[in-house]
């Protein structure tokens, strides 16, 4: 049994005051370290990727304890209503840089999450609706998992809910209690003593902190923050709400902070390679699990690298996203006017670290973006079809060109996983090749360099990194779209060949016939248009893809 401790009030005091002299000094260099502790480069393999580092605030170089086990834990959802967009965000960003560190570079990830289905705000909405507490949140559990479902961000390969991690919980805070570091209030609450940590505010560069708390709310000073929050007189009635007996006394149920600490811990031990999460739990959030797990593994860091994407907000609103604002789009919402791989275009469309204004501008923007990829891959699969006329290429400039876009696309990734970068770079090469197929003149006195090898090696060289960033297939894309029980495919080839026999015919006949025919033809690609099939006519034939149909229309 491990022994509880209630602190010296003197030695307290005279650790308080230390730790606001050290706070308040003026010779820590405030680029790189703050009040002596600096950033730690992890001993291991130096992936040779520069990730944005928020004690430093700049960019260092991602180095790994075990390259073969890559440790990652991301900040869950508290589920208390509908995930929304701003959610979304953070979750879809995350995901991509997952991929592209599992699937480009070819790191094996350990992922986990927490579901906070323990919270001030559940039980608040437990009693607007007169529902379960326990019931409300995992049905908002398993909403928010649909979601990402739908959104196709890969699951955690482990996620812990709260309320089923009580034990855990505990037994962190009866050894940070043990150690002196945390102390019980009054009322049985626990709350973590900031003087014992010398290196807090590490996250945010604190630089000075009330002495003492103005109001009798149970801590010491104003920067002690919750552990285990002990039940008020006026919950004593609410049976139904969550409430654990405790070993230090009463019964409460845990902070917020400490859930993260407790069970990443339980995962992964005393250091975790990356923490993610939005901007917005860099303090006190994040700040708090550091200086818990710091203290609870006697160390002076417990997370290498954290990763911090930057919040959502809605055109012509400054505010994050967020429910308690009452300016949130639910992602179901969202998906009856996009596509999951639109909105993860205008995730890809922004660096993970800035700010995303989401509007129809954006959307039709990661939308008319996306266009450029699925058209792409038509025309190069028509060219390789030999629908368009092959054309006599300069072998040693393609190859030199795809060299050019493998190592600029590589070096994007490696600054701070650049997508947007990234993407210019693959559209660059996008429109070289579109230039060769379409606009350059075949040669047919020469044997001609076809250069079909080149040309394909780019266009899967393109599609492989549209997949790594998780966008869709776009020959998967066509096929789920389409009603299974008809063979579309044969329909629309045989409509397109009819439509060919058409054009052909207007093209030799006179000027009158030639112009009424060819009418028809351009009615007919109208009408396969409307129904959702774009028609695109090359020399030897014509070929047609599926045109997203959800309006853009109405504002976001």
């Amino acid at each position: 049994m491990l022994k509880i401790c209630r602190l010296d009030e003197c030695s307290r005091q005279i650790r308080t005051s230390q730790w606001l002299r050290r706070k308040m000094s003026k010779n820590s260099n405030a680029e790189t370290q703050i009040d002596g502790y600096r950033w730690q480069k992890p001993c291991g393999e130096d992936t040779g990727i520069q990730i944005y580092n928020h004690t430093v605030r700049g960019k260092v170089p991602l180095v790994l304890r075990n390259p073969h086990v890559v440790t990652w834990y991301t900040c869950g959802p508290t589920v208390y209503d509908k995930t929304h967009v701003g959610h979304a965000s953070t979750y879809v960003k995350v995901d991509i840089i997952q991929r592209i560190l599992r699937d480009y570079f070819k790191y094996n990830l350990v992922t986990a999450m927490n579901i906070t289905d323990v919270d001030d705000k559940i039980i608040k909405r437990s009693r607007e609706t007169g529902r379960n507490w326990l019931e409300l949140a995992q049905a908002f559990a398993a909403e928010f998992k649909l979601d990402m479902h739908r959104l196709n961000v890969k699951p955690p390969n482990l996620r812990a809910h709260v309320s089923a991690n009580i034990a855990t919980i505990q037994l962190f805070i009866e050894q940070l209690l043990a150690t002196q570091q945390a102390y019980v209030s009054q009322d049985n609450s626990v709350y973590f003593d900031v003087a014992s940590c010398a290196s807090y505010g590490k996250l945010e560069k604190l630089l000075q902190l009330q002495e003492s708390n103005p109001q009798s709310s149970g801590k010491r000073t104003a920067a002690d923050f919750a552990l285990w929050k002990a039940k008020k007189e006026g919950e004593a009635a609410q049976q139904d709400e969550p409430s654990w007996e405790a070993s230090w006394g009463g019964v409460g149920r845990p902070g917020w902070h400490i859930e993260c600490s407790a069970i990443a811990g339980k995962f992964f031990g005393r250091q975790l390679d990356i923490h993610a999460g939005g901007l917005d739990l860099r303090f006190p959030h994040h700040e708090n699990e550091e200086a818990q797990c710091c203290a609870h593994y006697e160390t002076d860091q417990w997370v290498n690298y954290w990763l911090h994407t930057g919040q959502l907000h809605l055109v012509g609103d400054e505010h994050k996203m967020s429910k308690s604002r009452g300016n949130t789009i639910s992602v179901e919402e969202m998906l009856t006017k996009y596509t999951a791989d639109e909105f993860r275009m205008a995730c890809l469309l922004s660096n993970y670290r800035n700010a995303m204004p989401y509007g129809d501008s954006l959307m039709i923007t990661a939308r008319q973006t996306l266009r450029k990829f699925k058209n792409f891959h038509a025309d190069l699969s028509a060219y390789m079809q030999f629908q368009k006329p092959l054309k006599l290429l300069d072998e040693g400039a393609l190859q030199a060109q795809l060299k050019h876009t493998m190592l600029e696309f590589d070096n994007s990734l490696r600054d701070d996983f650049d997508t947007a970068r990234a993407l210019a770079v693959l559209m660059d090469q996008m429109s070289s090749i579109s230039r060769c197929i379409n606009e350059q003149q075949s040669d047919a006195e020469q044997e001609p360099a076809y250069c079909l090898d080149l040309l394909l090696a780019a266009g899967n060289f393109i599609g492989n990194a549209m997949q790594n960033f998780g966008i869709t297939p776009f020959d998967q894309q066509q096929q789920e779209q389409l009603n299974p029980t008809t063979d579309i495919n044969a329909l629309i080839g045989d409509l397109l060949a009819v439509r060919r026999q058409l054009r052909e015919k207007a093209i030799g006949e006179s000027v009158i016939q030639n112009r009424q025919m060819l009418a028809v033809c351009d009615q007919l690609r109208d009408l396969l248009q409307r129904h959702g099939f774009q028609v695109r006519d090359h020399k030897h034939g014509s070929s047609w893809t599926l045109v997203e149909q959800k309006s853009a229309s109405s504002s976001a």
